[in-house]
């Protein structure tokens, strides 16, 4: 019985004031196409990819859960030779400008496409919106519109370095803190990341720390850490032959049963049907290679 080529996968979704875009392509040569004016993050990794933009050709690498940032011209990708799991956003230009203020005309704050940055801000973001489009997770209007408004604030000062004025009553962590907390979740995945530790690492209260960390990063503290270890199970899931329970206990998951059921509640299948979906794109790409 031979190997059926998976067909590509991908959903778009219109939210208050952002479109968002997502995409499971199979390896390809050929041409796709990122558009123009978007911020996104590419949940797989890849390398040596071809890279064009405008009159810029360039090669890639770069590991899953790195930020896409299109400037004002599209990204065009080719020679891909791993599965694409890839979210795209899309903010209006109406937000851009509502956010930015002082009569702008909601111009993009990026020229130039950047290619596998490090943003856990954008990756946290696009993760809750992706686990809409794979997953089918409720994420509500006024939800939707916090997140697109947190987004774009981001963008305009972290990428545009423009000065905005504080929202009041939301208190944020620093750029330094948000790096302290989240180098210490990447290191210890399968450890214990309370939230007292993850407090006591910049040096505030467990409760101003809660409050600070979902006004910055658009979702509580343990769901943000949920989720950057669902982004690592995939991983392990489709790039190492590690056993489902290896994979749960990499990740900091001691019951099966509950890591199965978090996992396809990120996914949208569970870890073996998932492993099996990622081993046909991977076996036909070899094939006709």
């Amino acid at each position: 019985m031979r190997d059926v080529m998976p067909t590509p996968r991908g959903s778009r979704l219109q939210w208050p004031g952002l479109v968002s875009a997502w995409a499971w392509l199979p390896p390809h040569r050929n041409e796709t196409m990122t558009g123009s004016h978007q911020v996104g993050v590419a949940f797989s990794g890849h390398r040596d990819v071809r890279v064009r933009s405008g009159s810029r050709c360039s090669r890639a690498t770069y590991a899953g859960g790195s930020v896409i940032c299109s400037g004002n011209e599209p990204i065009v990708w080719s020679e891909v030779r791993e599965p694409t799991d890839a979210l795209e956003i899309y903010p209006t230009t109406e937000l851009l400008a509502s956010v930015g203020g002082r009569g702008r005309a909601g111009g993009w704050p990026v020229e130039r496409a950047v290619v596998g940055g490090t943003d856990p801000v954008v990756v946290g973001l696009a993760g809750i919106l992706r686990r809409a489009h794979v997953a089918s997770a409720y994420v509500s209007e006024t939800a939707a519109s916090g997140l697109a408004h947190l987004l774009v604030r981001h963008l305009l000062t972290e990428y545009g370095g423009q000065r905005l004025a504080p929202v009041p009553g939301h208190t944020r962590l620093s750029r330094a803190q948000v790096v302290r907390v989240t180098d210490l979740v990447s290191a210890e995945l399968n450890g214990s990341l309370t939230l007292d530790r993850l407090a006591a690492e910049v040096h505030l209260s467990p409760y101003h720390f809660a409050r600070a960390f979902k006004a910055t990063m658009g979702e509580p503290p343990y769901a943000w850490v949920t989720a950057r270890r669902m982004d690592a199970a995939r991983r392990l899931v489709t790039t190492t032959a590690m056993t489902v329970a290896e994979v749960a206990d990499a990740v900091g998951f001691a019951n099966l049963s509950h890591f199965r059921r978090v996992f396809r509640s990120h996914a949208g299948a569970g870890p073996a049907t998932y492993r099996a979906e990622v081993g046909l794109y991977r076996r036909a790409a070899a094939a006709r290679s």
